[in-house]
């Protein structure tokens, strides 16, 4: 599942399982809200267990956004024991893969191979 997020929500959200991701998107940006939501949909069905999946619109949480330092959309934030591990930029990207390295505990980011912008 998931789940809309506030500001008010946000930080109990990141901590409340080992990782936590977070699509930030607008409901503007359609095609790639749909994309995000396919990929977040598909790494829930295999890491519910272990990850908790959020959303925020950027249009309604602006100062959430800027707190995360969401600076394009969308973008997708990585959380492992409750702390930021990155916020990547891209509706295309590898979610389950960067959630899988996350919890091996190996680095995720724009050179870690697993997609980080629009291209198809």
């Amino acid at each position: 599942m998931i789940r809309q997020l506030t500001k008010s929500d946000y930080e109990v959200f990141v901590r409340q399982k080992r990782a936590a991701t977070v699509h930030f998107d607008a409901e503007w940006d359609v095609s790639h809200r749909m994309i995000a939501r396919l990929k977040m949909s598909e790494a829930a069905d295999v890491l519910a267990e272990h990850v908790c999946f959020g959303e925020v619109d950027c249009d309604r949480e602006v100062e959430l956004a800027k707190s995360i330092r969401v600076l394009n959309l969308p973008s997708v934030a990585y959380y492992l024991d409750g702390n930021l591990a990155a916020v990547l930029v891209g509706a295309r990207q590898n979610i389950l893969g960067r959630l899988e390295r996350l919890l091996r505990g190996q680095p995720i980011g724009h050179e870690d191979g697993l997609g980080s912008c629009d291209t198809p």
